[in-house]
C-alpha cells in the first residue's frame, strides 16, 4: 500500500522549492542593474532585430537591465559628429553597432564611450580593429565571418567526394580570405586551386579555366566578382557543368547555390552581449579579441542537387537549419 504521507511530502517539498526558485527569481531581477544602450543600426533589418534580441538576453541574464535608444544611420544621424552629440544627451553607458556602416560611425566618434559591434563582416579590412594604429574609439565584438575552415569541413559534408575546391576572385579585395583558405585547405588535405581577376568580365574566362580541375566552387565575398551579372554566368554554368556551389549565405541558396553555412543571428547578438556585460564590470574592449560565429546554420538546395546529379547524404540534409 502506498504511503499517502509520503505523496503529500513530495509534493509539498516540490511547492517549496518552486518558491524559492520564484523568489530567488525576482530578487535578481530586482537587483538588476539599469543600463542604457545607444544602438547605430547601418539600416532597419530584420537580422539586426535577431541580434538585439540575442544582445538583450545575453546582457539580461548577467544582471543588465537594458533600455535601447536606436538609431539608423541616414536616418537618424548622418555623421560621427551627429552621432557625438546624440550620444552626449542621452547619456548611454555604452554602444552597440550593428552593421559594417554604423561601426564605422561609431569608431570615428570622439566618445569614450565603449562600443561593441555585432553583424560586421570582415572587420579588419573596414579598419574598425584596436591595432595597428587606427585610431578611433576602442572597440571589439563578434563578426559574421565564419571561419574558412568550418566552412570547408560543411563542403565535405555535403560533397564528399570534393578534393580540389575553386575561387575566382580579385587579389586587390580578397587576397587575405584567400590566403586565410589556402592553409586551411593544406590543414584538411585539400587542394584550393584559385584563378585570380582584376575585372568582372574575366569571371567567364575563369569557370572556364577552372572547371577542369576542380570539384566545387567556393563563393568569397568579393565585389567584383559579384555583380549581378557575374553571378547570373555563375550559377548558369554551375548547373550546365554539375558543379558544386558554396554561396555565401542563404539568399544565395535560395536563388540556387548548392549550399551555405553562416552564422546565426540571434547568437551573434548573444556573443555581442556577453562582450558588453564584461566591458560594462570594468573590461577594456582591447582586452577583448574579436570573435567568429560560434554556431552557423546550415542551408541546402535539395534542387540543385538533383539538376546536377548529386545525392547528399541523408544524415546531412536533417541537421540543416533550411533546406529548399
Amino acid at each position: 500500500m502506498s504511503n499517502p504521507r509520503g505523496g503529500y511530502a513530495a509534493i509539498l517539498g516540490y511547492l517549496v522549492l518552486s518558491i524559492l526558485a520564484l523568489c530567488l527569481w525576482a530578487s535578481v531581477a530586482a537587483c538588476a542593474e539599469e543600463v542604457r544602450v545607444a544602438v547605430v543600426e547601418s539600416r532597419r533589418l530584420s537580422a539586426y532585430d535577431q541580434a538585439l534580441n540575442g544582445f538583450s538576453e545575453a546582457i539580461n541574464k548577467r544582471g543588465f537591465e537594458p533600455e535601447f535608444i536606436r538609431y539608423v544611420v541616414g536616418t537618424d544621424i548622418s555623421s560621427a559628429q551627429e552621432l557625438d552629440a546624440r550620444l552626449d544627451e542621452v547619456g548611454a553607458q555604452i554602444i552597440l553597432a550593428l552593421g559594417t556602416d554604423a561601426a564605422r560611425m561609431v569608431k570615428d566618434c570622439d566618445s569614450e564611450i565603449p562600443s561593441v559591434f555585432s553583424m560586421v563582416s570582415e572587420p579588419g579590412q573596414s579598419g574598425l580593429l584596436n591595432s595597428g594604429g587606427n585610431g578611433g574609439t576602442p572597440m571589439t565584438g563578434v563578426c559574421l565571418d565564419v571561419p574558412v575552415e568550418d566552412q570547408f569541413v560543411s563542403l565535405l559534408d555535403v560533397v564528399p567526394r570534393a578534393r580540389k575546391i575553386g575561387v575566382i576572385y580579385n587579389p586587390q579585395e580578397s587576397q587575405f580570405l584567400v590566403d586565410e583558405a589556402r592553409n586551411a585547405a593544406n590543414r584538411m588535405g585539400l587542394g584550393l586551386v584559385t584563378y585570380p581577376i582584376r575585372s568582372e568580365a574575366e569571371v567567364p574566362e575563369g569557370m572556364n579555366s577552372l572547371r577542369p580541375k576542380i570539384d566545387a566552387l567556393w563563393l568569397v565575398s568579393d565585389r567584383t566578382v559579384l555583380t549581378t551579372q557575374s553571378l547570373q554566368f555563375v550559377f548558369l554554368y554551375a548547373f550546365q557543368t554539375n558543379l558544386p556551389l558554396m554561396g555565401l549565405s542563404e539568399h544565395f541558396v535560395k536563388m540556387g547555390a548548392l549550399f551555405a553555412v553562416g552564422p546565426d543571428y540571434q547568437d551573434v547578438g548573444m556573443q555581442s552581449g556577453e562582450f558588453a556585460a564584461q566591458i560594462l564590470r570594468g573590461r577594456n574592449p582591447e582586452e577583448l579579441p574579436v570573435a567568429s560565429p560560434r554556431k552557423v546554420l546550415l542551408s541546402l538546395n535539395l534542387r540543385t542537387a538533383e539538376i546536377i546529379g548529386l545525392s547528399i547524404p541523408e544524415g546531412v540534409v536533417r541537421k540543416a537549419a533550411s533546406v529548399y
